[in-house]
């Protein structure tokens, strides 16, 4: 397959997430959509994209506030960022780096014990991971009360594969991630570390993991977000992944 475009690559972002953090997407005028979650008031799970026009940014708002939701809006490029800061000043902005690895049969095995769960919600060794992948108090509370009740209650659906990964070290679960396989392409999603573990290289291990079930499962091609620049997007250029495009989240108000 060939490298994957913007518009693929935010269609298998939604697919993944649809039924679990994503509840729905609605659309709009010229192709433009506002994607929503029920639960999560987080901005990445609540924005509109495809707004360029005045028409657009005017029902992406109003789409937007009719959920509860302060507006906000994913622009593809610095160029779409630019049109849209012709129609409101950001009072805050995420640049993010959506970044693809491709897949071979040669990809390395982990050298830790990871086990794989092909269930649309993740296990219980996977919540032990991820609602302590910090020490902030308030991170977890947040964690607790919105990811993990909404990942509990995940939904299969058609065409989607969700595999959970949990790696193991000499004191029990210490590291998950997430896949959700579609079409040759496969999201990497959750990658994390508890909080008391990090440092030792077991986020790079689940990585690796990760992708060498994703090629194991037919995937060709992995692909994920993360903020721009820093020792996260870094972590997963060592592992295979490249920059392919470099949006930003533009937050009406400050989220």
């Amino acid at each position: 397959m060939g490298a994957p475009t913007f518009e693929e690559l935010r269609d298998a972002h939604l697919a993944a997430l649809t039924g679990s953090l994503i509840d729905g997407v609605e659309h709009g005028p010229g192709g433009a959509v506002y994607v929503w979650s029920r639960a999560i008031p987080d901005p990445t799970l609540n924005f509109a994209c495809g707004v360029r026009r005045p028409d657009q940014f005017s029902w992406a708002g109003a789409t937007a506030l009719g959920r509860a939701r302060a507006p906000v809006f994913l622009a593809r490029d610095a160029a779409e960022a630019a049109a849209l800061r012709t129609l409101f000043e950001p009072a805050a902005a995420y640049p993010a780096s959506w970044m693809v690895a491709r897949l071979t049969p040669s990809q390395p095995a982990p050298d830790r014990v990871v086990h794989a769960y092909a269930t649309p919600a993740p296990p219980p060794d996977f919540e032990q991971v991820f609602a302590h992948l910090s020490d902030d108090s308030a991170v977890k509370a947040h964690l607790r009360r919105f990811y993990l009740p909404a990942l509990r209650a995940a939904r299969s659906r058609p065409g989607l594969m969700p595999v959970h990964l949990v790696l193991h070290d000499a004191s029990g679960p210490a590291a998950c991630a997430s896949l959700y396989l579609r079409g040759g392409l496969a999201g990497l999603y959750n990658v994390s570390t508890r909080a008391d573990r990090q440092r030792r290289g077991l986020g790079s291990a689940v990585t690796v993991a990760a992708l060498r079930e994703a090629q194991a499962r037919g995937a060709r091609c992995a692909f994920l977000q993360c903020p721009a620049g820093g020792g996260i997007e870094a972590l997963y250029a060592q592992v295979g992944f490249t920059v392919a495009y470099a949006p930003e989240l533009l937050c009406m108000t400050e989220p």
